[in-house]
């Protein structure tokens, strides 16, 4: 799983889900990101993980935590690349809100039929690589539902509202 996670995002291009669907250039708007992250980080998280939740579910995929950058009790027990897709959807979403929220590793779900990929960090970091039109359009649905936004970040950089 390690190998085929490491290989989907070297991908210069991919999609991500954000919370606004322009590209702010303004050094000031820093300010308000600072501002969401403080307040709507949780509410982000939620979202995230009922999102993610319906994709792992519509889709045959593998789900793992990568190395813990640092330790939390309640997850130390769960070996790094290993399937956890066996795991409720309660406590996967705990897993998920959880990784938002206190950024100490990164959740992976792979879907290797599809060689695409689906990695969450802390904060605002979610990113979809390789995934299949109809993935994608899935995504977008769900990502519209929860008020979020689908862009597409290119090889030249440019981010595109899809």
């Amino acid at each position: 799983m390690l190998t085929a996670i490491s290989e989907l995002v070297e991908n210069d291009t991919y999609y991500y889900i954000d919370y606004i669907p322009h590209n702010p250039k303004s050094q000031a708007y820093l300010e308000l990101e600072e501002y969401y992250e403080n307040t709507y980080l949780p509410v982000f998280a939620d979202k995230i993980s009922r999102i993610l939740l319906q994709v792992m579910w519509e889709y045959p995929c593998s789900v793992c935590l990568g190395e813990m950058e640092k330790q939390i009790e309640k997850y130390r027990l769960i070996p790094p690349f290993t399937d956890i897709r066996h795991y409720t959807p309660e406590k996967l979403a705990d897993i998920i809100k959880s990784v938002i929220l206190q950024d100490f590793t990164h959740f992976s779900v792979l879907f290797s039929d599809m060689k695409a990929l689906v990695t969450i960090g802390g904060g605002f970091q979610v990113v979809l690589y390789q995934p299949p039109d109809k993935m994608v359009a899935f995504a977008k649905q769900l990502c519209q539902a929860e008020g979020l936004f689908l862009k597409y970040k290119t090889e030249e950089g440019n981010r595109i509202l899809v």
